[in-house]
């Protein structure tokens, strides 16, 4: 753990985690490569690809998470349980809780579901942005709820809906098709995001898995993933 309250190793705080070549139709702040490449990282150690990044007011990256649900995290945060999610990892560098971070951002590659909604309120920021849609277990309808979560208001963007928002969304569905086809999560999106499901299913055909096999960096996935979709 830090040292210090709200202190991050520096192989984590980096501010330029995941600088990568994109398309040049597909604009991304350095938060959001952030995010992409977690996600990236966490499909690596075999978990759900998901990454989320905190920004100060400035938006430099001051702290960063991904999922690890499965297997273990570095540095070791909250790994190997249900609770292990990529915003969680996030926010959990946020040890001062005499301040409501109001000024800080959450960003996420994936809209936050119910707990990490309610984890980006008690911590007291200010701001959200998520890049991939998650209609199935997306619960950013809460941050704007009129009962007490909602009484502090705060600013939310997402999802995006070109090639960015397409493959962060599509990692979790290729994930989620590869472990459980036949799951509630897919059944749900035939219903409610084909489209996401389409998308999923481009980045497999795209060798989404023999690259993670092969643990090619992001650097080198990125336009060809962005493409796929």
């Amino acid at each position: 753990m830090p040292a210090e309250p709200g202190a991050q190793p520096a192989e984590v705080a980096d501010p330029d985690l995941a600088p990568c070549a994109v398309t040049p139709a597909v604009e991304l702040s350095a938060a959001e490569r952030a995010c992409l490449e977690l996600a990236w990282q966490a499909l690596l150690a075999g978990t759900a690809p998901i990454g989320a990044v905190v920004t100060d007011a400035t938006g430099a990256i001051i702290s960063t998470g991904r999922n690890a649900v499965d297997g273990t995290a570095h540095p070791p945060l909250v790994a190997g349980s249900l609770l292990a999610h990529a915003e969680v990892n996030a926010l959990i560098w946020l040890r001062d809780g005499r301040e409501r971070h109001a000024d800080y951002r959450l960003v996420c590659s994936l809209e936050p579901c119910l707990m990490c909604a309610g984890a980006f309120r008690m911590a007291g920021l200010g701001a959200l942005t998520f890049v991939g849609a998650d209609p199935f277990n997306g619960a950013t309808w809460l941050l704007t709820s009129d009962q007490y979560p909602g009484r502090r208001p705060v600013e939310i963007a997402g999802p995006r809906t070109d090639r960015a928002g397409r493959l962060a969304a599509g990692l979790v569905v290729a994930y989620q098709q590869l472990r459980r086809p036949d799951g509630t999560f897919i059944a749900a999106l035939r219903k409610l995001r084909p489209d996401l499901l389409a998308a999923g299913a481009a980045l497999i055909d795209a060798g989404l898995f023999e690259r993670a096999g092969r643990r090619e960096p992001w650097d080198q996935v990125a336009e060809p993933l962005l493409a796929a979709v």
